[in-house]
C-alpha cells in the first residue's frame, strides 16, 4: 500500500490524508470564491480515489479509465458506491521537486512542499476548462481525493465528485 509518511535525503515530509484534505480546501476556497457551496468531504469517495491514484502508480499508467476498461462510474458501481446520480472525475500528475540538478554524479533537488504541490495542482486545474467545471459544478454536493507518491517522486491525484441531477 502506498499509504505512506515520505521522509528520506532531504525529502519533505508528505502526509497523504494531509495533503488530501488541503486539496479539499483548496477547491472549497474556489467554489466559495465563486459564490457555490462548499463541498462535503465523503470518506468513501476518498477511499475509491485513492484506490485509483495507488493503481495508477503500481500499473504505471495515468488515464480516468483503468487497464480492464472501467470508468470512474463503473469504479464505483464495483464497489458498491450508488449514492450518486451525477459523478465527475479530475487526475492530475504532478512531481515531489520542481528541479534536479546533477553535477560530478551527484543530483540535488529543489523540493515542493505540501502547499505547493496542492497550489500546482489547483492552478493547473483551473486552467483547464474541464477541470474548472468539474471543480465549479452547482449539483456536485461531495467529493472525495485520493493521492498515491511512485516511487520517481510523481505525485497522482484523483478527485470524484458527486452529486445530484435535479
Amino acid at each position: 500500500m502506498l499509504f505512506m509518511l515520505l521522509v528520506q535525503a532531504g525529502k519533505p515530509e508528505i502526509r497523504i490524508p494531509d495533503l488530501e484534505r488541503h486539496f479539499h480546501a483548496s477547491v472549497n476556497f474556489e467554489r466559495r470564491t465563486g459564490g457555490l457551496p462548499t463541498l462535503e468531504w465523503d470518506d468513501a469517495l476518498a477511499k475509491l480515489a485513492r484506490a485509483h491514484s495507488e493503481d495508477m502508480v503500481a500499473r504505471g499508467y495515468f488515464k480516468h479509465v483503468n487497464p480492464e476498461g472501467e470508468t470512474p462510474m463503473k469504479r464505483l458501481q464495483a464497489a458498491g458506491y450508488d449514492k450518486c446520480r451525477l459523478i465527475g472525475e479530475n487526475i492530475h500528475q504532478n512531481v515531489l521537486y520542481s528541479r534536479a540538478i546533477t553535477e560530478r554524479k551527484k543530483t540535488t533537488y529543489d523540493w515542493n512542499s505540501m502547499e505547493r504541490i496542492a497550489a500546482t495542482t489547483m492552478k493547473d486545474w483551473m486552467d483547464s476548462d474541464g477541470h474548472r467545471q468539474n471543480i465549479l459544478e452547482k449539483k456536485f454536493t461531495r467529493e472525495g481525493l485520493g493521492v498515491a507518491i511512485s516511487p520517481d517522486d510523481k505525485v497522482y491525484i484523483t478527485q470524484i465528485f458527486c452529486g445530484e441531477t435535479s
